[in-house]
């Protein structure tokens, strides 16, 4: 076999592999970013507000966002969904802000408060949770 012909042949797969190698480190790369870009709440506030329990929060719109579950708790531990949320608050332009509710109950207790994001590729993060006394 001719050298120059088996030289070159060597030079295009060894082109091939490189290729192919750059293109699953990249590949991997975007997984790896993807994976670590979690919902980051800018502010997440629990008030009571006549007669209602208001859940406000809001992020910083770098995580694509299918929509949030408010969960409430009597003990801190075993959560509920009250209320699913599928979008930002209309009335609030240029911002990412949330809003939900939770009637008042007569019951003088304290309540635990979280969210659940649930991203459009099915991740769920929760939040941190926030506590409200009634008195």
């Amino acid at each position: 076999m001719n050298t120059k012909i088996l030289y070159k042949s060597l030079v295009v797969i060894l082109a091939l592999m490189m290729t192919h190698s750059d293109a699953m480190c990249q590949t991997q790369m975007k997984t790896e970013n993807a994976q670590q870009a979690k919902v980051n709440y800018t502010s997440f506030t629990v008030n009571e507000e006549k007669q209602k329990i208001m859940i406000d929060w809001s992020t910083d719109n770098k995580v694509a966002t299918n929509y949030f579950e408010i969960q409430r708790s009597i003990d801190g531990t075993n959560f509920k969904t009250i209320a699913l949320v599928m979008g930002p608050d209309p009335k609030q332009a240029n911002c990412d802000c949330y809003e939900g509710f939770d009637k008042l109950s007569n019951i003088k207790h304290k309540y635990f408060y979280r969210l659940k994001h649930v991203g459009t590729d099915g991740e769920v993060v929760l939040s941190e949770t926030k506590m409200l006394a009634i008195k």
